[in-house]
C-alpha cells in the first residue's frame, strides 16, 4: 500500500523548505500520471457506456420504426385503394397469414381470440403490390360439444355428464 507523499514543511515566510526539482514538480511524476490517466480512462468508460446502450436503443427504436396497429373498425378505414403493403404494414404491424386467390395477395390481421363471443379478422387483398380489397370477416368463439352437439360459450365449461346409474 502506498502512502500519500507528506506535505512540503514551510518556512516563516511561506515558501516551501524544499525546492528541488523533485520536490516542486511532484504532480508530474511517473507514478502520478498513471493514477491520473487511470482515472481519467474509467471516468471515460463510465461515461460511455450510457451514450452507447442509448445510441442502441434509439437505433433498434428507429430501425423498428414509430408504427402503432390500428386493427380496429375505426382504424381498418384509413387504408385506402393504391397503399402498398409497406404503407399497410406500417399501420396495421405483421399479418396473421397470407392467403393466395389467383393472382391477389390476401394478408389477414387481427386479435383471433377464445374469450370474446365474437372477433373480427380483417383481409387487405392486392393486386401488383397496391391495395384492391379490405374484406371483414366475422368468427364466432363458441366451442360445441361433440358429445351432445350444444354450444358452448366462451369462458364455460361443458356440462358434466348425467350419471345414468343415479
Amino acid at each position: 500500500m502506498s502512502t500519500p507523499n507528506a506535505p512540503l514543511p514551510a518556512v516563516a515566510d511561506g515558501a516551501p523548505s524544499d525546492t528541488s526539482p523533485d520536490a516542486l514538480f511532484t504532480a508530474f511524476r511517473e507514478g502520478s500520471r498513471k493514477k491520473s490517466s487511470l482515472f481519467t480512462f474509467t471516468w471515460f468508460v463510465a461515461a460511455a457506456v450510457p451514450v452507447v446502450l442509448a445510441l442502441g436503443f434509439f437505433t433498434l427504436w428507429r430501425a423498428n420504426g414509430t408504427s402503432f396497429s390500428v386493427v380496429t373498425p375505426h382504424g381498418i378505414k384509413v387504408l385506402r385503394a393504391g397503399m402498398t403493403t409497406q404503407e399497410v404494414g406500417g399501420l396495421l404491424g405483421n399479418p396473421l397469414t397470407l392467403q393466395k386467390q389467383g393472382d391477389r395477395d390476401c394478408y389477414r390481421y387481427g386479435r383471433p381470440n377464445f374469450i370474446n363471443e365474437v372477433f373480427v379478422v380483417y383481409s387487405v387483398c392486392y393486386e401488383q403490390g397496391q391495395v384492391r380489397d379490405v374484406l371483414t370477416h366475422q368468427y364466432s368463439a363458441w366451442q360445441i360439444d361433440p358429445a351432445t352437439g350444444s354450444f358452448i360459450a366462451p369462458g364455460q365449461q361443458p356440462p358434466a355428464p348425467k350419471n345414468p346409474a343415479g
